[in-house]
């Protein structure tokens, strides 16, 4: 949800509507296992890091190198652009360090909330976070809104809610490139305990 960033929109567009399409990992995963998903996704990583690499060198991977090149913002291109990197960690991690339906909760946080973000908050975004002058306050809306209503269809609401709250707070912070690894992470931490803290309430009223 970059304030007022809505430059190359069309470029902007395609690199959120590619971080939304995380969303099928959780298909797949379901398909083919989490871990074929996690061979795949390190498979994908190195060759993207390869491309990076004869990128900064001058040369290119044919197709892999013009993507790249296509998305990435003004601000990366001209060293390693690291946000693919920590968005596919993010993903494994989640994944593997949460049970079901925890870890896919956290996962559609993470691409549907801060695709959505970055979408309203670039288009529409008017009003600066005070913490944070790069993010709006339209932008943190739209994660919440987006977070929410996916993660309902998975976990209950008040532990959708603990989650989405996290993910809004964290992706509000200027995070960089760890925003993609601390958002499901903590999101995935926070619902995790929101159930024993619900019981151990009922417990002692």
């Amino acid at each position: 949800m970059e304030l007022a960033k809505w430059e190359g929109g069309n470029s902007e567009t395609a690199r959120k509507l590619i971080h939304m399409a995380g969303v099928f990992t959780i298909v797949v995963a379901e398909l083919l296992g989490k871990t074929t998903l996690s061979i795949i996704i390190v498979s994908i990583t190195i060759l993207y890091v390869i491309s990076e690499y004869l990128r900064l060198h001058k040369k290119n991977i044919p197709i892999i190198t013009r993507i790249t090149r296509l998305l990435a913002r003004e601000d990366e291109s001209s060293g390693w652009i690291l946000r693919p990197i920590s968005y596919a960690v993010g993903i494994v991690v989640t994944m593997h360090l949460f049970p079901e339906p925890i870890g896919y909760a956290s996962i559609l946080i993470l691409t549907l909330g801060d695709g959505f973000s970055s979408l309203i908050g670039a288009r529409f975004g008017r009003h600066p976070i005070p913490y944070n002058r790069d993010k709006t306050v339209e932008g943190s809306i739209a994660f919440f809104l987006a977070s929410f209503f996916s993660t309902t269809m998975l976990v209950p609401p008040p532990t959708a809610l603990i989650g989405t709250m996290m993910g809004a707070f964290i992706e509000s912070l200027p995070t960089r490139y760890s925003e993609n690894i601390m958002v499901p992470v903590v999101s995935g931490l926070f619902m995790s305990i929101t159930p024993v803290c619900l019981m151990g309430y009922i417990y002692t009223h």
